[in-house]
C-alpha cells in the first residue's frame, strides 16, 4: 500500500525531533578549563545564584557569612572612582577567621573614550583563630591572548600562593574577556582553583584542615565573593 503524503509530512518532522533533542542531550555545561594537576581533586560547589549583599552558606564542615557592596563617585561625569568592599567571616574547626577586603578602580571618560587610571585591584587582610594572619592582593597583570588577565599572591605565615585568573573554557579555544574562575598555585604548581563560569562558585582544594587548604579555601573565597566597582 503506497504511503500517503500525509504521513511523510508527519514523519520528517518527528524525525528532525528527534535529532534535535539527541543532539540537545550531549550539550555539556560551560565551565573553567581546569589542569591536570586538579582532575583528580574533588568539586565543592557553595553559595548561590543571586545571593545578593549579605548571607551565609555551608563549605564542607565550614560556615562562611559575608557582608558586601559595590559604589562609584564621579566627579563632573569625567573621573569616576568604584570600591566594592566586602567582609567574610569563616567559621570552622579550627576557629573563626575575619577577612576585610575592598576591590578598587578608577576611570578617566573623554567623550566616547574610557581609559583606566587606576587599575582594578583587590586586597584583603585575614585575622583570627590560632593561624598566622594572611594577606591577598591581586590585580592587572599580563595581556594573554588579547585580553587582560589578574595576577597576585595570597601569603599565610611562611605559605606563600600565587594567584592567576582563567579566561578559556573547557573544550574551546578562545579566550573569555572576563575572567571564568582563578588558580591557586604553590611555587609554580596548581594546588586549587576558583570555578566562576557556572550558577554558583566550584571549589578544588586540598583538604580544609590542612595550611594549604586553608589558604586556598581563604583566598578562593574573596575572589568569588567579591563585587566588581559599579
Amino acid at each position: 500500500m503506497p504511503r500517503s503524503p500525509f504521513s511523510v509530512t508527519v514523519a520528517l518532522p518527528a524525525a528532525v525531533l528527534s535529532l534535535l533533542l539527541a543532539a540537545c542531550g550531549t550539550i555539556r555545561e560551560a565551565r573553567m578549563s581546569i589542569p591536570e594537576t586538579l582532575a583528580a581533586t574533588p568539586e565543592e560547589s557553595f553559595g548561590k545564584s543571586g545571593w545578593g549583599r549579605s548571607g551565609s552558606f555551608p563549605l564542607g564542615a565550614q560556615t562562611v557569612r559575608y557582608e558586601r557592596g559595590a559604589d562609584r563617585l564621579s566627579l563632573f561625569e569625567t573621573f569616576s572612582y568604584g570600591r566594592a568592599p566586602l567582609r567574610i567571616n569563616l567559621l570552622g574547626p579550627q576557629g573563626e577567621r575575619r577577612a576585610d577586603c575592598a576591590a578598587r578602580q578608577g576611570e578617566l571618560s573623554v567623550g566616547v573614550l574610557v581609559g583606566a587610571t587606576k587599575p582594578w585591584t583587590l586586597s584583603c587582610d585575614w585575622q583570627g583563630g590560632t593561624d598566622a594572619a594572611g594577606r591577598l592582593h591581586i590585580g592587572e597583570g599580563r595581556v594573554q591572548w588579547a585580553v587582560q588577565t589578574r595576577e597576585g599572591e595570597y601569603q599565610r605565615g611562611s605559605l606563600r600562593l600565587q594567584l592567576r585568573s582563567v579566561h578559556r573554557l573547557d573544550g574551546s579555544p578562545l579566550a573569555q574577556p572576563q575572567a571564568v574562575g582563578y588558580e591557586m598555585l604553590l611555587e609554580g604548581r596548581v594546588v586549587g582553583s576558583v570555578d566562576l563560569s557556572r550558577g554558583t562558585p566550584v571549589l578544588r582544594r586540598p583538604d580544609a584542615v590542612t595550611p594549604l587548604g586553608q589558604a586556598v579555601t581563604e583566598a578562593a573565597l574573596a575572589l568569588a565573593l567579591v563585587w566588581e566597582p559599579s
